[in-house]
């Protein structure tokens, strides 16, 4: 039998950005903590 293999040697990515995942947890925190001031002002009123 033939082995079948790709032209290119490289390693395959398991995770290619983990800069991205970072971003988007920075932005949910970000948003979260607005949403929780805005509510914390609408409700001291």
């Amino acid at each position: 039998m033939e082995s079948i293999r790709p032209d290119n040697t490289d390693p395959i990515p398991l995770r290619p950005a983990p800069n991205q995942f970072g971003t988007i947890m920075l932005r949910f925190v970000g948003l979260l903590v607005v949403a929780v001031a805005v509510l914390a002002f609408v409700y001291s009123r």
